[in-house]
């Protein structure tokens, strides 16, 4: 039916009227301003976008509405925080907060009064605490917390107390740390309570550390239903400085479930103590986790311990046999290094043990150059040597790197304090490594050194297994054998990587050759690449039939650089083109596993023959066939949604 006239024009009235009741409705539901934000409507929009985390969507608008106004205070404010939680670019954030303060206070005034938009000037110079936190200028962060706190309330009190300790005002600090307890604000003590954990276990007394991350995290528990991530990855920490492994495990499971952490990765945390256990399968199950664990941060925090991760995974794959693509994570680690404003250790330390993983991922892939020529025609031989010999070059070079990031003695003697703050993240395993980078006589007397004033009970095991292969160093036997027996007692399960590696210095330190190979089939059960990292060689005696094939891998085993020829030895058995090792009570330690291939040459059989002997004899029983490695680095991950931004509601 066709409406006359008079119904259309009544229906637009109606629908005019029910325009204007929504537009008042609007008008009436508004957020209202509060006390002192009095701005623009197009900058309370903006500020808004920042509000709901609209951060592509704020630089956007906020650049397009300084364009027609370059002097607003709060579109810089606005450009600032996009940059710096959704760019990630500490720098432009700087820039824009900076720019905002100054046009404010050009304004208004350096100290707005209450009849003024004075929440703008508290919200800029509160940023400008954050991104010169972010960027390491503690002086600059305490200098802007001071002013805050002369003008406005509630005041930053234990915030107070993270740059000071950065700064090794670690008086100051405590004292700040208090001032937040005093508050009685349950958010105040929290951040007090885990300043105050970081604190003491920098400032060296590891007892007290254990002591107050466990009231941190009780506190977390009690008064806001659980500890955070990051209260219970501090305390594992805590737990590792005084040798409670088992309690670190329990609490690090518990931080990988109780949601993500801004800083912090329970993930990465675990992977190194399961490796330090030489639980390689569990520590490569937590790697998986490690990159997922980052890409689901917020783009400010998301690299703040990349290169914490990258060590761990290059550590890793150097105790799978992989020096080859240990070495491309090191080369990334050296020249892209962490943003560590929110850790607490020396990043020189930290760049140290990247150099050393560095030095001996050369030093292995050289062992493995020759090893894989051991089947080769002697002139393929030599070019091996050869590429091994630059290899060792390149390594040396590395080493020198190690010498220049440790030349602080107090760096140099405290990295050896295993679990303390001034060892950084030194995996104990790898300790020895640094008597080939700086030699001998500086390891030992640096352990003279930090064993004097280290009242920890268990860390005199730490200390004997570094000096028993110094004394190995310096060929002086007897000592050897003393240091690794003291320090065998002492070592915990938890340590089953570093245990193995004192197994192979007391093997290669005793004189009786049966004593010798008992103890390394021992290693060869837990650690079989050790010898490999090590650079040593297996005692065997080989067998084989009379066949021609299995007389010439047996010469081209014998010419690899794992075995010396001994007869007290282990055995190895060359049948039918597969070559097998014994050991003296008959256990097989793995055969080669290569089947001859159609048109293939005897040559290029030979040396895969010898090639997968050596990968099942040398290489822990863990399986990477499958594993992506840029998956654990994290290369391959996308690190932001692209389409988080046009999903989010309007």
């Amino acid at each position: 039916m066709r409406q006359s006239a008079s119904a259309r024009f009544a229906a637009v009235l109606m629908a005019v009227a029910l325009c204007a009741s929504l537009a008042a409705a609007e008008d009436m539901i508004a957020p209202l301003l509060l006390e002192g934000e009095e701005a623009e409507a197009e900058e309370l929009a903006l500020w808004e976008l920042v509000e709901r985390q609209r951060y592509v969507k704020a630089r956007e608008d906020a650049e397009t509405y300084l364009m027609e106004h370059p002097n607003s205070y709060v579109a810089h404010l606005v450009l600032g925080m996009a940059q710096h939680y959704g760019e990630a670019n500490f720098p432009k954030a700087l820039f824009h907060q900076m720019h905002s303060l100054d046009l404010f206070e050009a304004s208004e005034g350096g100290q707005p009064a209450p009849s003024q938009p004075w929440r703008w000037h508290a919200r800029v110079l509160v940023e400008l605490t954050r991104v010169h936190g972010d960027l390491e200028h503690y002086d600059e962060q305490l200098a802007f917390m001071y002013r805050y706190n002369e003008l406005y309330t509630p005041q930053l009190k234990a915030e107070l107390a993270w740059p000071l300790m950065k700064k090794r005002e670690f008086d100051k600090a405590r004292l700040a740390a208090e001032e937040g307890l005093a508050t009685g604000d349950p958010y105040q003590i929290e951040r007090a309570k885990n300043a105050l954990c970081a604190i003491e276990f920098e400032a060296g007394d590891d007892a007290k550390s254990y002591e107050v991350c466990a009231e941190a995290v009780e506190y977390g528990s009690s008064h806001f239903g659980s500890a955070t991530a990051v209260d219970l990855g501090n305390y594992a920490e805590a737990a590792r400085s005084v040798f409670r492994f088992d309690e670190a495990e329990r609490l690090l499971m518990e931080a990988s479930k109780s949601g993500l952490s801004w800083y912090g990765n329970p993930w990465l945390e675990l992977a190194d103590l399961y490796m330090r256990a030489g639980r390689f399968a569990e520590a490569l199950s937590a790697l998986k986790e490690v990159p997922r664990h980052r890409a689901a941060r917020p783009a400010h925090v998301r690299d703040s311990d990349r290169n914490e991760a990258r060590r761990s995974l290059a550590a890793f794959l150097l105790l799978m046999g992989r020096p080859d693509e240990a070495l491309r994570i090191t080369d990334k680690a050296s020249v892209l290094p962490d943003r560590r404003s929110h850790n607490s250790r020396d990043p020189q330390q930290d760049r140290s043990i990247v150099a050393l993983l560095d030095r001996r991922a050369r030093l292995t892939l050289a062992e493995m150059t020759v090893e894989r020529a051991a089947a080769k025609p002697f002139y393929l031989r030599w070019w091996a040597q050869g590429k091994a010999l630059w290899l060792r070059f390149e390594a040396w070079m590395s080493a020198r790197q190690v010498a220049r990031f440790l030349d602080d003695e107090a760096r140099l003697v405290g990295i050896f304090a295993i679990g303390t703050a001034r060892s950084a993240v030194m995996p104990p395993w790898f300790l020895g490594e640094l008597i080939g980078a700086l030699g001998p006589g500086v390891v030992r007397a640096a352990i003279a050194r930090v064993a004097k004033d280290d009242p920890r009970r268990g860390a005199t095991a730490y200390y004997s297994a570094v000096l028993a292969e110094v004394s190995l160093a310096q060929r002086d036997y007897e000592e050897a054998v003393e240091h690794a027996e003291q320090a065998l007692k002492g070592l915990q399960p938890g340590d089953g990587l570093l245990r193995q590696r004192v197994v192979a210095v007391l093997a290669k330190s005793l004189s009786d050759p049966r004593e010798t190979t008992a103890l390394y089939e021992e290693v060869l059960a837990t650690d079989p690449g050790l010898f490999r990292r090590l650079g040593w060689a297996l005692p065997v005696e080989a067998h084989s039939s009379d066949a021609e094939i299995d007389r010439a891998l047996a010469k081209a085993v014998m010419r690899s650089p794992r075995f010396e020829r001994s007869g007290n030895g282990l055995l190895i058995q060359v049948d039918g083109a597969r070559i097998c090792l014994f050991g003296r009570t008959g256990t097989s330690w793995g055969c080669s596993e290569a089947e001859l291939e159609e048109d293939e040459t005897s040559e290029s059989y030979a040396q895969r023959v010898v090639d997968s002997f050596h990968e099942v004899i040398f290489s822990p029983r863990v399986d990477l066939s499958r594993i992506d490695i840029n998956s654990l680095d994290g290369s391959n991950r996308v690190t932001r949604n692209p389409l988080d931004m046009l999903l989010a509601p309007p």
